[in-house]
């Protein structure tokens, strides 16, 4: 069982870019806090209600990283990109 999740991790290590890294971590971070705030919400509310800010917030930074990356892969990179290209045309 730990040698195939060895091997699912380094599959996904070496199949996705940083960004992508990121952002599975940040929902992963988000799933796994929403999980447990209900748990302890059972237990203690103030806590469950403070640990579920917490998920809340990362599921927040998600949604922005998302949404600066899209920007920026729209307004910056791929322009740069079409200029490198139509430079390398040009010589």
């Amino acid at each position: 069982m730990f040698e195939s999740l060895k091997e699912l991790f380094m599959a996904w290590n070496t199949k996705n870019g940083e960004r992508v890294k990121l952002q599975h971590t940040y929902i992963v971070i988000a799933l796994l806090l929403l999980i447990i705030a209900g748990l302890i919400g059972l237990i203690n509310k103030d806590l469950g209600q403070n640990i579920l800010a917490v998920a809340i917030i990362s599921a927040a930074l998600f949604l922005i990283n998302a949404v600066v990356w899209s920007l920026l892969q729209s307004a910056v990179l791929s322009r740069t990109m079409s200029r490198r290209t139509s430079a390398t045309r040009k010589k």
